[in-house]
């Protein structure tokens, strides 16, 4: 594509747009509030599917780089003592449980929206896509007529979106990828990032394919839309059966065991960079490439991304207690 076509596809929405998000919800606690939220606003969201990704959890994550900061280790405690409790979970498992969960959720919703599952292996490589029905889904969709591209939503790993870019490469001119993940470009050091190391090949494709990119850093931009459990009680219990459900399940949580603690709902940015672009501000920089340490790396002549610098952390909250709102108002039947 031209620079002035990549240039346009990179604004900000202004209108209804078709969106996939592709998730590795269960994972933590913040796809849930995302989803959610995005399946509230079909006025500006036509959400097409839902695809599950895959993630791994055990206490690998305490040993490979990539995954976890100082401040996460030091936040669960003595190492010996989680790697003794800590879940285990396979890839193939972490589709599993996402899919079935975006099930829950798009019932929870009265939503008509299909659940598709994603791949059960990262990328053997940065040539290989691997199959599944999540990568035949996102391709065919796609490829459909519309006005203006696809939106995917990336909210973990980047294996299912760099799988159907290698399966069928003409889809980045109509895909724009808001993805969310590691540090900002301007970082000087390796990059920690549980989206980010899921599947570095994956990340690499991405970064490589030409694909229309926004970028919207978790360090120190999505961590920003941090809230409290008292807050939830106020905003999101009570409204509707959805809103009972995200609020149980942050008040059984871990992230809240401590009196005064917040969560940060990372995944909320993608959302709220498709909904109002000024929610996120962002400009365009050059794509850069991910070393071998994981550090980022500029050369010459890469395509412009857009990359978010900010974030109104309340305007954030406020659309999506306003749907929430919205949705508790509504005396329909939960379905079953």
């Amino acid at each position: 594509m031209t620079p002035e076509q990549r240039a346009r596809l990179l604004e900000p929405p202004t209108g209804p747009v078709d969106v996939v998000i592709d998730t590795d919800v269960t994972n933590e606690i913040d796809d849930q509030f995302a989803i959610a939220w995005a399946l509230l606003r079909p006025d500006r969201l036509r959400v097409r599917a839902l695809h599950a990704c895959p993630y791994t959890v055990g206490p690998h994550l305490l040993d490979e780089p990539g995954f976890l900061t100082d401040v996460q280790r030091a936040e669960l405690g003595p190492q010996d003592e989680v790697r003794r409790r800590m879940r285990v979970v396979s890839r193939a498992e972490g589709v599993e449980l996402a899919a079935q969960e975006c099930r829950r959720i798009v019932g929870l919703a009265g939503a008509d929206v299909p659940v598709v599952d994603g791949c059960r292996e990262p990328l053997p490589d940065e040539a290989t896509a691997v199959p599944s029905d999540a990568v035949d889904s996102l391709v065919a969709l796609a490829e459909q007529d519309r006005d203006g591209p696809l939106y995917v939503l990336g909210m973990g790993g980047a294996t299912n979106i760099a799988s159907a870019l290698l399966a069928a490469p003409s889809i980045a001119e109509r895909l724009v990828v808001v993805w969310t993940s590691a540090y900002p470009t301007t970082w000087p050091r390796p990059n920690v990032s549980f989206n980010l190391a899921q599947d570095l090949a994956a990340s690499r494709v991405l970064l490589d394919s030409g694909v229309p990119l926004v970028y919207l850093p978790g360090y120190h931009v999505g961590e920003q839309l941090r809230v409290s459990l008292p807050d939830l009680e106020l905003h999101v219990k009570g409204r509707g059966a959805v809103g009972d459900y995200l609020y149980d399940l942050a008040a059984a949580s871990h992230w809240y065991a401590r009196p005064g603690s917040t969560k940060v709902v990372w995944d909320l940015i993608d959302v709220a960079w498709v909904l109002d672009g000024r929610w996120v501000p962002s400009e365009p920089v050059p794509t850069p490439v991910l070393e071998a340490d994981l550090s980022w790396g500029h050369r010459p002549g890469r395509p412009l991304m857009r990359e978010a610098h900010g974030v109104d952390r309340d305007a954030v909250f406020l659309d999506l207690y306003a749907a929430l709102e919205g949705a508790g108002q509504d005396t329909r039947p939960t379905p079953a």
